[in-house]
């Protein structure tokens, strides 16, 4: 028996089928409306950015504007950021105008990424002070933190040779610099669940951002640290030996920045840091002081015409860090001061002048 054409069509009858409609309303209105959040989230995140990237953010601001141009260029992690201040070297009015690069996170690569910027600019620096307090270069530091959030451009990422074997981070990389609202994901959520709590709009984050940003603008670079009022305690029993850290990558990253210094005929300082005085030297091949001088008997074999000084900052007290590595307040104020008697015999040896006026 023939089956009827109706029912055995699998072709939808006029009234089955949905007519054509004119625009998709409903998504164009979705694309505003995340347009307009990330564009409102790009020009107001300081609102929800979390400390070490407004840090970050601040620091280029002031280095695209040229408010921390100068002769003596600080390089370095949060040691340097939180503890060297410029304020003491500059008030002396002596020539060559010092300046705080470190930033909290900043490992060698990320400084040599800088330095080469700040040669290419028309303010480069005659002399950089770097950190010396260790040589080594982790894969994490390329993949976290304000650098990789927002500060690396994609040349800069492309130096750590992630995207060759790992495309994820390429495209987290990507993700992070298209959309505002994902790279602060962590504060937005914070500030709407605050701003819920207190029913008005949540503003301490915005107020320690804007006080930052004073600090920093005020103190050429440098800002304090959160922790700077806790007192380091000398631990019990046997007290732990002092030890030099050094990786291979560690040393690339190093002689890429000396490479920088040496062709532009810069002047280097190797600062460094205090530690615990707690800690124990051991003699030796292995121990600390034996492979530092190893370490720059190296750079000098290898930098024969560099200008190099090493400044090594000595006689802390416990109480003058806040943690084993970082400096209290009272430490603080002794190394920007420590530093400041320093650069000036420094200044007189190397007949600094000072061309930048900012």
């Amino acid at each position: 028996m023939a089956s009827s054409s109706s029912t055995s069509s699998f072709e939808l009858t006029p009234q089955e089928r949905v007519g054509r409609g004119g625009w998709p309303s409903g998504l164009v209105a979705f694309l505003v409306l995340v347009a307009l959040v990330e564009t409102v989230a790009s020009a107001r995140h300081i609102w929800v950015a979390d400390m070490a990237s407004w840090q970050w953010e601040t620091k280029r601001s002031l280095l695209n504007e040229g408010a921390l141009n100068g002769d003596v260029a600080i390089f370095g992690t949060s040691v340097l950021f939180h503890g060297l201040d410029p304020t003491n070297s500059n008030a002396t009015g002596a020539p060559g105008r010092v300046v705080n690069l470190a930033l909290n996170g900043m490992m060698l690569q990320h400084e040599t990424q800088l330095l080469r910027e700040r040669l290419a600019s028309p303010t480069p620096p005659s002399a950089v002070v770097v950190e010396f307090r260790h040589v080594s270069v982790e894969q994490s530091t390329w993949i976290s933190g304000p650098y990789f959030r927002f500060w690396a451009s994609a040349p800069d990422f492309f130096e750590s040779r992630f995207y060759y074997w790992n495309l994820p981070y390429g495209i987290a990389f990507a993700e992070n610099r298209i959309s505002t609202v994902f790279r602060f994901r962590e504060g937005v959520d914070n500030w709407i669940f605050e701003s819920a709590r207190l029913r008005a709009p949540a503003s301490q984050v915005l107020q320690r951002n804007e006080q930052t940003s004073k600090e920093m603008r005020a103190h050429a670079g440098q800002a304090r640290a959160v922790f700077e009022n806790d007192v380091l305690k000398a631990p019990e029993g046997a007290p732990p030996p002092r030890e030099w850290v050094s990786n291979p990558a560690g040393v690339l990253w190093l002689y890429r920045f000396l490479d920088l210094a040496s062709a532009h005929h810069l002047r280097v300082v190797l600062l460094i840091p205090p530690s615990p005085p707690y800690l124990v030297e051991m003699d030796g091949p292995g121990g600390y002081r034996q492979r530092l001088d190893a370490q720059v008997a190296e750079i000098r074999s290898r930098y024969p015409d560099l200008n190099l000084e090493l400044f090594e900052m000595k006689g802390f007290a416990v109480d003058d860090f806040a943690d084993p590595v970082h400096m209290s307040a009272r430490g603080r104020e002794r190394m920007s001061a420590d530093f400041a008697a320093w650069l000036a015999g420094y200044r007189q040896r190397q007949h600094l002048t000072a061309p930048w006026a900012k």
